[in-house]
């Protein structure tokens, strides 16, 4: 399980930097190979996108705030962003009426949270160390 998530993590990595590299010569990509136009990508989105950063940066400076901080792994931060962005989508998918396949994008990315959380939890960390 730990190699199967490395592997998805490793597969997002090679996404995120090609969307970042194609983004900087002009050429946008949506989720996940669909190639659009300069300011053609959907509201629902890029709102989800942009409220769940603003939640997952308001949540751990709360924790700041509140003296309630720990030292976290940088996968804590993607889990927290992922799981924000699960439920803003949901939240926003469902006020602006989009259409079904949407949903898919959040089944995809809640499958790869589900994933994550696995391998990557301290009771199960134990069993998936490498001997």
């Amino acid at each position: 399980m730990r190699i199967f998530a490395k592997l998805l993590v490793a597969a997002m990595v090679i996404w995120l930097l090609s969307v970042v590299i194609c983004g900087l010569v002009g050429v946008s990509i949506q989720f996940p190979f669909t190639l659009i136009e300069e300011g053609e990508i959907a509201y629902h989105r890029w709102q989800t996108l942009r409220i769940a950063l603003f939640l997952t940066v308001a949540y751990y400076g709360l924790q700041y705030v509140l003296g309630l901080t720990k030292q976290v792994y940088p996968i804590n931060f993607v889990k927290v962003y992922i799981f924000n962005m699960c439920i803003v989508g949901l939240a926003l998918f469902y006020r602006l009426d989009v259409d079904r396949k949407e949903y898919l994008v959040l089944a995809f990315w809640l499958l790869f949270l589900t994933i994550l959380n696995i391998a990557t939890a301290n009771r199960y960390r134990r069993l998936f160390k490498k001997k």
